[in-house]
């Protein structure tokens, strides 16, 4: 039987006893840079991104994951400590995280998604950014078919420049579109999501057809190059681990597709670093998106760890296979520091 609202009691739950007893908390983090529209909220600014390094340095003890994890497999319980961790692999977590967290000596975990590095590809929120919110190519309806259905959205003529400046301070999180295009954009996103990569690609072509190929990659929303990886990699106090070939919702996929891509991945970014690869990123991260299958995966194919992306400190009972992490936002050094000691990001 559900209990109506169990999660919100589940969740102040773990937010008081974060406070009474506070234990690890592992940090992710997907971008950092200045870019011009967010519509997911994954950058954080490289001033901003300093300005929480600082409050780090000052008030945490910033570990890596390897160190968190191997004092939880010897059954002990660490006290009030950072991990940071960023996924994906964008360029800028090599030209601009990197500098930042050696100028302060603060380690961190990358979880890259080896099917976008050296690619000219984006990422599928980036890919659609380009198609709907920035083409001027665009059709007043878009015919798309997905998974053998039809369907159709009204987008309207292209409104110019007024399209994203209409849009000031919109993100997927906001209650309104202001747009049919934001709208458009927020509805295939989340029908995308939870398809294989193979229906996503033939989705984006639909949608080339019918708003223009918008070329390769910016280089603002690139993956980082191989060259960079094994840069970050030859860090002391960096660490790199696997978040599949092609980001999917695994869920969605068959175990057959699912060990392809956690397989994949590891054998992909070891043999492109010359390391051992020992940890995961589940992409997305929530509990709907991967399933005990997933899990069991991963320790099958030698991971020593994973993590999720649901909110909660690290305690003494906590699965190595769904580390919770908070996600952080582009906030400022006090912001920052008053989220971190409520315990709740």
């Amino acid at each position: 039987m559900r209990i109506r609202g169990l999660w919100r009691l589940k969740a102040e739950w773990a937010k008081l006893r974060g406070q009474l007893t506070p234990g690890p908390m592992v940090l992710i983090y997907h971008r950092v840079a200045k870019i011009q529209q967010d519509p997911h909220l994954l950058a954080v600014t490289p001033a901003h991104f300093e300005e929480q390094l600082l409050v780090l340095r000052r008030h945490y003890p910033v570990v890596t994951l390897s160190e968190l994890t191997e004092n939880l497999m010897r059954g002990r319980c660490p006290g009030p400590m950072v991990v940071l961790t960023f996924d994906d692999g964008y360029a800028d977590n090599a030209e601009a995280a990197l500098p930042l967290l050696k100028k302060h000596d603060i380690p961190a975990t990358f979880y890259l998604a080896s099917g976008f590095v050296g690619t000219t590809r984006e990422y599928l929120q980036d890919d659609l950014e380009r198609l709907l919110l920035l083409s001027p190519q665009c059709s007043d309806e878009l015919h798309l078919t997905v998974d053998g259905k039809s369907f159709v959205w009204a987008i309207r003529s292209w409104e110019g420049g007024n399209t994203m400046a209409s849009a000031a301070g919109w993100s997927i999180l906001s209650k309104t579109d202001p747009t049919p295009r934001h709208r458009t954009y927020r509805e295939i996103h989340n029908m995308l999501r939870t398809r294989s990569h193979a229906e996503q690609e033939r989705v984006l072509e639909q949608l080339r057809d019918q708003c223009g190929d918008p070329g390769p990659a910016r280089s603002t929303h690139r993956g980082m190059s191989w060259n960079q990886a094994r840069q970050m990699a030859s860090c002391e106090s960096i660490e790199l681990g696997a978040h599949t070939l092609n980001h999917p919702w695994l869920s969605a996929l068959s175990l057959k597709d699912q060990r392809m891509e956690i397989l994949e991945s590891k054998r992909v970014l070891e043999k492109q670093i010359d390391r051992p690869v020992n940890s995961f990123a589940y992409p997305f991260g929530t509990r709907q998106s991967y399933t005990a299958e997933t899990v069991g995966l991963l320790k099958e194919t030698g991971f020593k760890n994973a993590c999720s992306n649901f909110r909660e400190r690290i305690g003494c009972r906590t699965d190595l296979f769904q580390l919770p992490r908070f996600l952080v936002r582009d906030w400022n050094g006090d912001e920052f520091l008053q989220r971190l000691k409520a315990g709740w990001l």
